[in-house]
């Protein structure tokens, strides 16, 4: 069994984030979740996942969307690094807890 810490930080003054051209989220609440069994970096970055809350938006305004709340959780994982921003790699970095 995979031992699992988790980071939440509320946050302010970050940048706006653009989620696969699809998304613009502006971040209030980062979640990071770390796997203890693992403390080495895939695709240089820490957490496994971090899910990013805030209010979003469409990129193209005025493209019609049944679901387009006014916030959104948004989840970044460690496979797909092309679509982590480095202001977001280098918070989970520093965020991450060390196993006693």
């Amino acid at each position: 069994m995979t031992d699992i810490a988790t980071v939440k930080l509320h946050v302010q003054g970050k940048p706006e984030i653009t989620y696969r051209a699809r998304r613009i989220i502006t971040p209030e609440i980062i979640t990071f979740i770390y796997l203890l069994d693992a403390p080495e970096p895939v695709n240089g970055i820490y957490p496994a996942r971090a899910e990013v809350y805030g209010p979003c938006r469409l990129v193209r305004p005025g493209k019609f969307s049944f679901n387009n709340p006014r916030a959104n959780t948004q989840w970044f994982y460690q496979g797909w690094p092309e679509d982590w921003p480095a202001w977001l790699i280098d918070l989970g970095a520093e965020h991450r807890p060390h196993r006693p």
